[in-house]
């Protein structure tokens, strides 16, 4: 399933239309808590603005969400900045429905070979979700990164600063306690059965098994 924000003008609906196969599930506004739960935004050019004022509150720079858009011909011309962003893709109102769908799999792809799994954790690394039991887990980006390190390297033992190189990729301000704060939220929103999966290795730092 694809969850996506839809905002297009009622003469764009025939191209979303040609997503349903795909099992394109729209999402209301209001009941979009956070920006784990939208893998695509679809907007109409002349909607781009309010569509990205709607999500201002749960979209951050460092996760875009991808972004299908609908133009017109003149409007087209208007987005060659958007088409640089390869988080974006821009089609014309009028174009085949073979293009939509190759648009829409370069933003989305074949999410289901994408997957990592652990007991009862599946990593979708298309859409950056992360569920147990079905449960989509409410993660920031950097708990996502590190949860998905830590399932990627199962029983290694990594010290805080070669975790903070790793998964951070630089040596991040807050230092070696930023590991340790983003650990213990894992630990809690895995839940109290799955918390003991990430050990804390006295002295050194910590595994995952």
């Amino acid at each position: 399933m694809v969850k996506a924000y839809i905002n297009v003008e009622k003469e764009h609906e025939k191209v979303i239309s040609c997503l349903n196969s795909y099992d394109l599930n729209a999402i209301n506004l209001d009941k979009i808590k956070s920006q784990n739960e939208v893998n695509l935004v679809c907007t109409s050019f002349s909607m781009y603005g309010e569509t990205k004022k709607n999500l201002s509150d749960i979209e951050t720079a460092s996760k875009p969400i991808p972004e299908l858009i609908i133009s017109n011909e003149k409007e087209f011309k208007q987005s060659i900045d958007l088409i640089k962003n390869p988080k974006i893709e821009v089609i014309s109102s009028d174009c085949a429905e073979e293009e939509v769908i190759a648009r829409f799999l370069s933003l989305i792809g074949d999410s289901s070979s994408e997957k990592i799994e652990f007991n009862d954790l599946i990593i979708n690394l298309k859409t950056y979700e992360a569920r147990v039991e079905d449960h989509l887990l409410d993660l920031t980006f950097m708990e996502y990164e590190l949860l998905k390190f830590f399932v990627e390297n199962q029983d290694n033992v990594w010290s805080r600063e070669e975790l903070l190189e790793k998964v951070w990729g630089y040596d991040y301000f807050g230092g070696a306690r930023t590991v340790d704060v983003h650990v213990r939220r894992l630990r809690s929103k895995l839940g109290e059965k799955r918390s003991d999966w990430i050990k804390t290795v006295h002295s050194v730092g910590y595994k995952f098994n």
